[in-house]
């Protein structure tokens, strides 16, 4: 047998129950490969041809990743909600939640009814993971077959309590404690109808971030110091929230957490978050790029256009705007900040009425850029806003922005002294 078919001719007669000839397949995988079919689907077309079943490969679901196919997972429902959503004008019943073995929690996705329940242990084949907020998610379509099991699972990896800046989007059943610092009920629609939920935010020592509880429950109130058990994180604009629902465990701590306001954090540090709530940078505007000061926005959905024309609601009446789009670096890494109308009014001293009038005067825009780089190049700003990275690459947006009263030859000195260690 040559050497690079024997495994791919291995697997396929393991899912066989008849005996064919390892030549034969040989010979008919030689053909697919000539037509530049790809390897895993040859096997596929082979197995069908040949009687057989493909069979699912083993997996732990710490170790599942992106774009696994056909594999076996064994694990316990924690928790599981009917969902109705619309595929291409039709609308469809799923059932979305949370999965865990011994190793790992994951969210999972099933497009039938399985008659799965909270607390069953399941052994599900045929299931795919596709990737949900940069996490690995089980999919359970109409090839998966499942069966529950009479069987316990160890849930060891639930102890451990995580900081707040630990958690990521797409992570679930995550333990963690935190201060409620804010917090409000509110009413939204769903399809179910009105459902009151809470939203607010909510903090340890060091970090800050939004918080959605889909339940309404008396310890979640502003001031109290609370633990919580199998909640979740989903993202929103690059920013991590932290979602109770009907199957988390709140717990009212007797003890104090105090958050402490935002000092500066490194730009190289923050960098390597995938989202940050209310945090603040300090460092040098290394770059004014394209698209700063004078712009022009759509009236229905603010995107900036040109000429009028919205590429969505077609010819409008542009509102004017401005804004600073610029690098930022603090010597430990660098960073695209933005700044609104206000904030690039407030540091760059040009308002929106005098930005037209530069450019009406030049019959240019560009003479608005090369202004505001002018003004800002080179200058030394403290920004506080949200981090979040996407296809443009790590941005974080202002919501406050200052020039910093630190002398030269103090902040020289610092300086000197981080690089001593």
């Amino acid at each position: 047998m040559e050497i690079e078919f024997a495994p791919h001719v291995d697997e396929i007669k393991r899912a066989l129950d008849n005996e064919i000839d390892d030549n034969s397949i040989i010979d008919d995988l030689k053909k697919l490969l000539d037509y530049r079919v790809p390897i895993d689907e040859a096997k596929r077309s082979l197995i069908k041809k040949y009687g057989g079943t493909e069979k699912s490969i083993i997996r732990k679901l710490s170790d599942i990743e992106s774009g696994d196919r056909n594999i076996e997972v064994t694990a316990q429902i924690l928790e599981i909600t009917k969902r109705t959503i619309n595929i291409k004008g039709s609308e469809k019943t799923i059932f979305a939640g949370i999965i865990s073995d011994e190793t790992a929690a994951r969210s999972f996705t099933a497009w039938d009814d399985f008659g799965l329940n909270v607390g069953d242990v399941i052994r599900a084949t045929h299931a795919y993971v596709r990737s949900w907020q940069d996490m690995p998610e089980i999919n359970l379509g109409n090839r998966s077959e499942v069966t529950k099991l009479d069987i316990s699972i160890s849930h060891n990896h639930e102890n451990k309590i995580k900081k707040l800046s630990e958690i990521i989007g797409g992570e679930v059943n995550i333990h963690t404690e935190f201060r409620i610092l804010e917090i409000e009920a509110r009413e939204i629609t769903t399809k179910d109808g009105i459902k009151k939920i809470l939203t607010g935010f909510v903090a340890d020592k060091d970090t800050k971030i939004p918080l959605t509880s889909w339940v309404v429950l008396p310890e979640l109130a502003a001031g109290n110091v609370v633990d919580v058990t199998n909640t979740y994180i989903r993202s929103f604009r690059g920013i991590p929230t932290l979602n109770i629902s009907e199957n988390s465990k709140v717990t009212k701590l007797n003890k104090n957490i105090e958050y402490k306001e935002p000092e500066n954090i490194p730009i190289g540090e923050l960098i390597k978050r995938d989202g940050a709530f209310d945090v603040t940078i300090e460092g040098a505007l290394l770059s004014i790029r394209p698209g700063s000061g004078l712009v022009f926005r759509c009236p229905e959905c603010s995107r900036v256009i040109q000429k009028s024309m919205c590429r969505v609601h077609g010819n409008v009446e542009e509102i004017p705007d401005m804004r600073i789009k610029a690098v930022i670096d603090d010597g430990t890494g660098a960073l695209m900040l933005v700044l609104d109308a206000e904030l690039t009014q407030r540091v760059c001293g040009l308002t929106i009425g005098e930005a037209q009038k530069i450019a009406e005067a030049s019959m240019s825009q560009k003479t608005v850029e090369e202004e505001v780089s002018r003004k800002m190049f080179g200058k030394i700003l403290s920004a506080r806003g949200n981090m979040s990275k996407g296809d443009f690459g790590v941005i974080l947006v202002a919501k406050d922005v200052w020039e910093p009263t630190l002398k030269l030859n103090e902040r020289a000195s610092e300086l000197l002294g981080k690089i001593a260690g």
